[in-house]
């Protein structure tokens, strides 16, 4: 029986050795070099000027004044090359007061002050990004064009990386 039981043993053991893997686990400088790398290349992709592009272009036109719908095509043209906080903060304020007021919900009413006080004061690109969730969480989803919902996880993946 303890023969057997031995021979059985060794033939688990010998089954489990020739299966076995050997598993390379990653150092933690090479861990941390990959972190940064991905880092790198999402925040390089995700600019803001591009971003608060992506939300205007993604906006029906009954999102917008007719003053608006007018320079429309310079503003995007001028806020996708934008890479600094105060042009892009500038840029933001002028998409928010060309929205006609039934692009945004009811709670932009008491939001408003406050987010138009911050804009003024945004002087880093991470405020500006949390500055883009705020009025973009405030816009009516009835405005959006119908693509957006398909675009909408990547963009807020992106600015959430920004406003980190």
């Amino acid at each position: 029986m303890k023969t057997k039981l031995s021979l059985l043993i060794a033939l688990f053991l010998a089954v489990g050795c020739v299966n076995a893997q050997d598993i390379k686990v990653p150092s933690s400088k090479d861990v941390n070099k990959a972190t940064t790398t991905a880092t790198k290349q999402v925040t390089t992709k995700a600019d803001l000027g591009t971003l608060v592009t992506q939300l205007t272009n993604n906006l029906s036109d009954k999102a917008f004044t007719t003053d608006f719908l007018k320079k429309k095509d310079s503003f995007t043209k001028t806020t996708s090359g934008t890479t600094d906080a105060a042009g892009l903060s500038t840029s933001l304020q002028t998409l928010q007061g060309g929205l006609a007021p039934n692009a945004l919900d009811k709670g932009w009413g008491m939001a408003k002050t406050k987010w138009l006080k911050d804009a003024k004061t945004a002087n880093d690109v991470k405020s500006v990004a949390g500055l883009t969730q705020t009025l973009e969480s405030h816009i009516s989803p009835t405005v959006f064009k119908g693509d957006w919902q398909k675009t909408k996880p990547v963009w807020e993946s992106a600015l959430n990386t920004l406003a980190k």
